[in-house]
């Protein structure tokens, strides 16, 4: 093969992997939740970094997302957001865990 197709080849191949790459959402929505406990509870899942923010009762707490065999889980440690579809649970520290549903 010339130096000149090879060329074309390479330049060809980065325009598509350019094409592919996904846009990164600078200001993702926030999904609403109720608790069982009255509480209403907005999360923004962010994919770059992987991440949630946790907005609740006027505070935003950020969540790197961690390992989950099914669901997600997002956790900085004392704050956790687990869940699965629509069902999500809050849990901070020793307290006890609150149920949520998305609306």
């Amino acid at each position: 093969m010339s130096v000149a197709i090879t060329f074309r080849v390479v330049c060809v191949a980065l325009m598509l992997a350019g094409c592919a790459a996904k846009p990164k959402l600078t200001t993702p929505e926030a999904v609403v939740f109720d608790c069982q406990n009255g509480e209403v509870l907005r999360v923004r899942f962010v994919a770059e970094p992987a991440s949630a923010m946790l907005i609740r009762q006027q505070s935003e707490i950020s969540l790197p997302q961690q390992p989950s065999g099914s669901g997600f889980i997002y956790s900085n440690g004392p704050n956790t957001i687990r869940g699965k579809g629509s069902a999500l649970t809050l849990e901070i520290g020793r307290m006890l865990p609150i149920q949520c549903q998305a609306r």
